[in-house]
């Protein structure tokens, strides 16, 4: 009964850890539009969208977006995490917003704006 209670408990433990971590993303998993939808928290840092705003990002490296305008996009697709670059022009000159991608089981892959805050891109195509 006792290898029974263990056994179990060690599976449970593999299943919670397995079911936390992110999948590695691909190059075709990232391209695809992404919708920020949950909006509504206080501003944070006025380098991310606090209104309705539709991501896109090409294939070939370029990016669409209401909020950031045109630019070109870099991802770096790590074992753990897979973390991606804008760059982009503005009205003071070029910019950049630095973040990472959230990619659990069972989920929608995430562009994460701010994790405390629960702001993110959510992968809608």
């Amino acid at each position: 009964m006792k290898r029974i209670i263990i056994g179990f408990g060690i599976i449970l433990f593999i299943a919670i850890l397995v079911l936390q971590c992110d999948i590695p993303m691909t190059k075709y998993s990232v391209v695809g539009v992404y919708s920020n939808t949950n909006y509504g928290n206080k501003p944070c840092c006025v380098e991310s969208p606090h209104k309705p705003d539709t991501l896109n990002l090409k294939s070939d490296g370029t990016f669409s977006s209401e909020f950031y305008g045109e630019g070109t996009y870099n991802v770096n697709y790590g074992i753990l995490n897979s973390e991606i670059d804008l760059h982009y022009e503005y009205e003071m000159g070029k910019a950049g917003y630095y973040s990472y991608f959230s990619n659990k089981v069972f989920e929608k892959p995430k562009i994460i704006l701010n994790y405390d805050l629960n702001h993110y891109y959510e992968k809608v195509e």
